[in-house]
């Protein structure tokens, strides 16, 4: 857990989880998996969750009660990459231990009715993003709460008084029953088509207020035109309007290349057709990192280089120009993309 998180998109790290298994190619070279393993000897905090032979995740997950409340203790406003040490909905993962989770976020940002003025005040704290590979539970586990949460507001209805079934209490269950709270971003990670073929449409049914696109590794080209709607869109009636607040939609797209041991290199098409598809649809774009290898002409050899010259040519879809990378290493390689960084957020509204 760190309140200072190296990851360009967040601000700090909440682990209440730890450990986790591989389920696609994005994994390979899972960063997470290699802290890990470093730190899984006897008395460590990862003791017991990686495989002694392979040194790769085991499968077994582990609750560690005694940080879930520090998100409560973070007084300044922050972004919260929930579980960057596992997967919040991994098979291992019994419903208990995410009820709890996800009640301290909830927590995190309430509301409370003020009788002098009669209105609810929005006590907005910290951002939630979550990530899974595993939106299958995900959908399925926030459609069940939303369910629960729809039947607390119901039985408002069976109050005696019409006054008690019209109160601010009342009204405010009916809200929190349309949908996961707008500071509880849900997200998924794809690397290839394959895998946002097979995820996004699940993502996109889940009943969130914030549906965002991790692309990192960034393993081959993607195309969402089938998943990335226009903010504004035409409604039945064939007006244009701002349509962000209905279901269908992503609401952001983080992309990078791969670091670390064995990286391996992305092509700067598939980067620049992200960044392009979602400026057409007007959703906000991050671009996070090259990775290991970037475009072998943005960088320029001087005498007595440091970094190894080691060269890659990466292949696109027939008909493209392949593109000669160079590994330079992460902080070498940087975050700009043809000459621009890109670091937009999306615009949440309580």
């Amino acid at each position: 857990m760190s309140d200072h998180s190296a990851i360009e998109w967040t601000d700090a790290t909440w682990n209440p989880l730890r450990g986790c298994s591989r389920v696609s190619s994005g994994c390979q070279h899972c960063y997470a998996e290699r802290v890990a393993a470093r730190f899984s000897g006897p008395g460590l905090p990862y003791e017991g969750l990686i495989h002694p032979v392979t040194k790769g995740w085991n499968g077994k997950v582990r609750f560690i009660p005694e940080v879930l409340d520090q998100p409560l203790r973070w007084r300044k406003p922050r972004r919260i990459f929930v579980n960057s040490m596992s997967d919040l909905f991994h098979e291992s993962v019994p419903d208990e231990w995410i009820d709890q989770i996800f009640e301290v976020m909830e927590r995190c940002n309430d509301t409370s009715w003020n009788p002098g003025t009669r209105r609810w005040t929005f006590r907005g704290t910290h951002t939630f993003q979550i990530l899974t590979k595993r939106p299958e539970r995900m959908l399925a586990y926030v459609t069940e709460r939303l369910a629960k949460k729809k039947a607390h507001a119901e039985r408002f209805k069976l109050c005696p008084t019409e006054a008690m079934q019209n109160s601010p209490a009342a009204k405010w269950a009916q809200q929190d029953a349309m949908h996961i709270r707008s500071h509880i971003w849900c997200g998924v990670s794809v690397e290839n088509q394959a895998t946002a073929d097979e995820r996004i449409p699940l993502l996109l049914q889940c009943p969130a207020g914030v549906r965002w696109l991790s692309c990192e590794p960034l393993l081959g080209p993607l195309n969402l035109k089938n998943h990335l709607q226009s903010r504004y869109a035409p409604g039945a009636d064939g007006i244009f309007s701002d349509r962000t607040g209905i279901n269908g939609r992503l609401h952001w797209v983080v992309t990078g290349g791969e670091s670390g041991l064995g990286a391996r290199p992305m092509h700067p098409d598939w980067a620049r057709s992200l960044r392009d598809q979602c400026a057409s649809a007007r959703v906000p774009f991050f671009f996070k990192q090259w990775g290991e290898f970037a475009p072998y002409k943005i960088y320029d050899f001087a005498p007595g280089d440091p970094y190894p010259m080691q060269k890659a040519t990466v292949f696109h879809p027939p008909g493209v120009k392949p593109a000669d990378m160079i590994k330079i290493g992460k902080k070498g390689a940087g975050r700009l993309l043809d000459g621009v960084e890109h670091n937009a957020y999306p615009l949440v509204q309580p």
